[in-house]
């Protein structure tokens, strides 16, 4: 099988597995993906991650921007490289990623596919119809009703309030109302 591994981590010649606090497993492993466009998104500048896609029923990722301009804000200008690699990779559902395989196993890599802009690269991706944007300002407010109640779980659940986790300043600076609203929560005794 293919299968595709897309970071900002250039000159690999061999992807080593680990275990991250931000993964859905628990053991160490290399994740990959069935699909490069998916990859694409992994190529990523920040100390944390905040991906909010999901693959469309007829297999297409579709990146939902959860504030007005995100996808620039987070990929341009951002160079990386996305990885192919083969072999006999598992599944676990764990990931809560359809496509996504993962090796627990050193995986040698194939080839190397730059990117000098991961913004771009994305764009080029949904002109070719491989993968979907739904940018901000399309969403409806059912979405967006979802993207505050995300936003507002990620505070509770990772205690950001502390300002001690990598996504606190990029929250507060972010959703500055959703962030005063758990505040005030929090301060009142609530549950924020």
């Amino acid at each position: 099988m293919t299968a595709y591994h897309g970071t900002t981590v250039r000159g690999l010649e061999v992807l080593r597995p680990f275990a991250s606090p931000h993964s859905n497993l628990d053991y160490p492993c290399v994740y990959l993906s069935a699909d490069k466009a998916l990859a694409s998104i992994y190529i990523w500048k920040h100390p944390f991650k905040w991906m909010t896609f999901e693959i469309g029923e007829d297999g297409i990722p579709v990146y939902n921007e959860s504030f007005k301009d995100g996808l620039r804000a987070f990929y341009g200008g951002v160079k990386g490289v996305i990885y192919t690699c083969s072999g006999s990779f598992g599944t676990d559902k764990n990931t809560g990623i359809r496509s996504a395989v993962v090796s627990r196993d050193p995986v040698p890599v194939a080839a190397a596919d730059e990117v000098d802009d991961a913004y771009n690269r994305i764009l080029r991706y949904e002109s070719e119809g491989r993968l979907r944007i739904r940018h901000y300002e399309d969403l409806t407010v059912e979405e967006r009703r979802r993207d505050r109640n995300m936003v507002r779980g990620a505070i509770r659940r990772l205690d950001l309030l502390r300002g001690e986790h990598p996504l606190s300043g990029f929250v507060s600076g972010t959703f500055p109302e959703w962030w005063e609203e758990a505040r005030r929560e929090a301060a009142e005794g609530g549950d924020a």
